[in-house]
Parts: structure tokens; C-alpha cells; sequence
């Protein structure tokens, strides 16, 4: 009974704190379908799916697994339901190219107690993904 209870204070201390956070430009959503708030809060679960708290993953780096820097993570995306199906990258090089890589291509990896996203994507497939522009406001 006090795992439940433990486990409910837990879940309820992130929604106020994910509430309560201004996040607004670090997430972007799928068109008219989440209140920010609601947002806010699937935001930060899903960096806890990750085990990385939401400012660990807006401010991850990308890495292959030759721990090559590729890009650094510029914003989460969400689609209607509220679930993280990418993330926007700002890719190392020239042009600062932001693309959309699915966060099934990238799994969490602790370097050094800094937590950041490995991929086994190459350079020439992220730059290939989709490109990211801003959704107008």
C-alpha cells in the first residue's frame, strides 16, 4: 500500500511540476489537439520513459556509437494523443540544419554521468530525414 501511495505523490509532484514549467517553445504540437498543460505533462513522461528528466532531454546531444557528437536536441514532438514520436535536431555542420528524427532511432546513453541519446543512423541518413521549420504562430 505505501508503493501505491509513494508511487501516486511521485506521479502527482511531476504533473504539478510539468504544469507549472514554461516550456512552451521546447514542444511542438500536433495542430489544435493538446492544451499546453497537457502537453507539459506528456512531455516530461516521456523523458522519464527515458529515464532522463525533461531538461536532460532538451538538452541532449545526439551521439553515434562511436561517440561521434551528430547534433544536439532542440524540441520534442508530439502527436495528438500526446506520445513523443520525434525529436527536432539541430545537426552538427554547416547551415545548422534542424531535422526530424523518430525517437525510435535513438536510445538513452550515460557518458560520463551526462545523459544524452545514442543513434545508429550515420551523418548522411540524418541529414536525409525530413527537415524541421517552425510552425508559424
Amino acid at each position: 500500500m505505501s508503493r501505491i501511495v509513494a508511487l501516486a505523490a511521485a506521479l502527482s509532484i511531476t504533473a504539478s511540476v510539468a504544469a507549472c514549467s514554461d516550456r512552451d517553445d521546447d514542444v511542438v504540437q500536433a495542430p489544435a489537439s493538446l492544451p499546453d498543460r497537457q502537453a507539459d505533462v506528456a512531455a516530461t513522461n516521456a523523458a522519464l520513459a527515458l529515464g532522463m528528466t525533461r531538461d536532460q532531454l532538451e538538452d541532449a546531444d545526439i551521439v553515434s556509437r562511436a561517440n561521434a557528437d551528430l547534433g544536439d536536441v532542440e524540441a520534442l514532438v508530439l502527436d495528438a494523443s500526446g506520445a513523443l514520436t520525434h525529436l527536432v535536431v539541430e545537426l552538427n555542420g554547416p547551415g545548422d540544419m534542424k531535422v526530424l528524427v523518430p525517437v525510435a532511432d535513438v536510445a538513452p546513453i550515460d557518458r560520463n554521468g551526462d545523459k544524452d541519446l545514442v543513434t545508429d543512423l550515420t551523418p548522411g541518413q540524418l541529414q536525409a530525414l525530413p527537415a524541421w521549420t517552425p510552425p508559424a504562430r
